[in-house]
């Protein structure tokens, strides 16, 4: 893969493990529509590469995971070009089909997008005091990648209800207390922690692999793309 801007690819052929981290600090990784390209450009190669076996998606050890869609890029957009590429869903869509174990090792914010997009991962490492949340009611719209969906099944109805009305975050070591957050470990350990996890997957049997991991997931794909009720509905 060449040209990336947004994100960085390592891939280590010995290890079987693909590492995918978001590349704008300064946006505090949230990302544009390119960000999205890519990853999704990115996730195809990467689940037809035979020597790609588990990948790692992350911000990197330190700053953020993802603070969410880039707002100064939406704000430029007509609401039908923004319907027409529908920003996050192209992505979490793209996570639901990878066939490989993806692992999301979350340091620092993970809201709106990046929180969704998290959700879409198969695993969630974290460190303790990373941020969690799905803040766009605060600003007027709701999550729109089925990440409202995810989070229910995670944490049952009610639980859910309460974090998507209202808006606040909660800390990695609570949601790891309420079991969406696989596990948690001091800061400048957690993308070290999903390495590992990713190289001892790796070494067991690939097809074995993904027929367990579409054994879990059967049906979910399906319930996330039915139709979602619009605001104001």
């Amino acid at each position: 893969m060449e040209n990336l801007q947004d994100i960085m690819l390592s891939t280590n052929s010995d290890t079987g493990v693909a590492l995918v981290q978001f590349n704008r600090p300064a946006k505090r990784n949230a990302f544009s529509q390119n960000t999205i390209n890519e990853i999704v450009t990115t996730l195809n190669h990467l689940d037809s590469v035979d020597t790609v076996r588990a990948v790692v998606l992350t911000g990197g050890p330190e700053g953020h995971f993802c603070a969410g869609m880039d707002l100064n890029e939406l704000v430029e957009l007509s609401t039908s070009k923004a319907h027409k590429i529908e920003f996050l869903k192209d992505l979490t869509d793209a996570l639901a089909r990878f066939s490989k174990p993806l692992i999301a090792a979350v340091v620092g914010f993970a809201l709106g997008g990046g929180f969704e997009i998290a959700l879409a991962c198969d695993i969630i490492y974290a460190a303790e005091d990373a941020m969690f949340g799905l803040p766009e009611v605060k600003i007027g719209t709701i999550p729109g990648a089925g990440g409202t969906q995810r989070l229910a099944r995670a944490l049952g109805k009610h639980k859910a209800m309460e974090f998507v009305l209202t808006g606040e975050p909660a800390s990695g070591a609570e949601l790891e207390r309420l079991g969406v957050v696989t596990k948690v470990f001091p800061k400048p350990d957690v993308v070290q922690a999903a390495t590992a996890l990713a190289e001892k997957i790796a070494r067991l049997s690939a097809p074995v692999i993904k027929t367990a991991k579409k054994a879990v997931l059967t049906g979910e794909f399906d319930q996330l793309t039915c139709p979602a009720l619009s605001v104001g509905d």
